[in-house]
């Protein structure tokens, strides 16, 4: 059984989103050449190349595998007993399932559905029978900054 979902959370921006986001990155890049700091200048590129790169990269449409001992996400095999269970999170405005998330000791992996709904039923049925479904996951405060900001 499979699944299609994006290579990591994919986020809906509006226009405001990518307008305030081009002012600040313009604001910090004119007041560094204002103050003389090439250098600080140059770096803003780096990391709005970084952050493109980045959101190309995540933009990927990838499946996510079941066998009988293993969750194939993509390229990685990972044995099924390394994950303490997967989450489900559900997009408020349009009251549908938007994210999984699977879960192990030290980590997480978000990503976004992009399959049918029967596909996503047939993949969870299959699913819930090796891992548990867990309400809440461990999130750090930057994790949560930067999901609600949309980064």
């Amino acid at each position: 059984m499979e699944l299609k979902v994006y290579n990591s959370e994919k986020f809906e921006r509006g226009k405001l989103w990518y307008i305030a986001f081009a002012s600040v990155f313009v604001i910090i890049f004119l007041v560094s050449i204002f103050y003389k700091n090439i250098v600080w200048a140059i770096l803003m590129f780096f990391l709005l190349g970084g952050y493109l790169y980045y959101g190309i990269i995540n933009n990927q449409e990838i499946k996510i595998k079941i066998t009988d001992d293993w969750l194939i996400i993509w390229d990685r095999l990972s044995n099924r007993k390394n994950f303490t269970g997967y989450s489900l999170e559900i997009d408020p405005e349009k009251q549908n399932i938007k994210n999984i998330v699977f879960i192990t000791q030290k980590h997480h992996n978000i990503h976004t559905i992009s399959d049918s709904n029967e596909n996503m039923r047939k993949f969870l049925e299959q699913l819930n029978k090796f891992l548990p479904m867990i309400g809440e996951f461990p999130q750090t405060f930057w994790e949560k900054v930067s999901r609600k900001m949309k980064l």
